[in-house]
């Protein structure tokens, strides 16, 4: 069973993942993009809790790279678009504070949940506007050279390979709205530089040691005019 998660209640107290460009690597980080006051810019990760970091060309075909599994974790090769899978694992909120542990192993637990967080960057134009995979995904319909300051722009958000209407849009720090019956939703860019976009869902935790599984997708992609 799905449930579709408002963003406002769970992305304000959760950190975001990115991938920046260094050179010739891309390096996936955690933390606030654009952080606040008294809020921490990176959080260090363990890297094995990187599941997967891969390099795609335009159209969504896997590409030869090399990953340096060493914290912060980063992919060489020559990508059209990268996309990264990290979990940090069960959550549990107790009376004495957050946990990071399976709800058995805590006392008194409140709510626990499994965390999975995919982020998929892209580069240049993408010739894919439909999803790649069965998962949760937000997919842009536009050609993000194309795009400047104060430009509407469109993406469809899916799971299982259906648009997914009525879910909550996260884009650079702030919940702008929901998906329509197509699973689409019309976003402006409204300064230059990254441009972060969210979504959260959470369905059963197919283990039985958490209430739920938190599964959540960012989209990054840089405008800049």
């Amino acid at each position: 069973m799905l449930w579709i998660l408002f963003l406002l209640l769970s992305l304000c107290w959760s950190h975001e993942l990115w991938i920046e460009k260094r050179g010739g690597e891309y390096v996936l980080l955690y933390g606030h993009l654009r952080p606040g006051s008294g809020e921490e810019a990176q959080v260090r990760y363990d890297p094995s809790r990187v599941h997967s970091f891969e390099c795609f060309d335009s159209e969504g075909r896997r590409l030869p790279s090399q990953i340096v599994s060493e914290y912060p974790v980063r992919l060489r090769g020559k990508c059209q678009m990268v996309q990264a899978n990290l979990s940090s694992g069960y959550w549990t909120k107790t009376p004495e504070g957050l946990k990071n542990l399976p709800r058995e192993e805590v006392k008194n637990p409140i709510e626990s949940w499994y965390s999975v967080e995919t982020v998929r960057r892209i580069e240049g134009r993408i010739l894919a506007k439909t999803p790649l995979t069965d998962g949760l995904e937000i997919t842009l319909l536009e050609d993000p050279s194309s795009l400047r300051t104060g430009q509407k722009f469109t993406v469809a958000v899916y799971y299982g390979g259906k648009a997914l209407r009525d879910v909550p849009v996260y884009h650079n720090g702030r919940v702008v709205g929901t998906t329509g019956d197509d699973g689409r939703i019309n976003l402006r860019v409204r300064e230059k530089g990254m441009q972060l976009i969210g979504v959260s869902v959470r369905e059963k935790d197919q283990k039985g040691r958490a209430d739920y599984t938190l599964r959540t997708f960012y989209l990054l992609f840089e405008v800049g005019r």
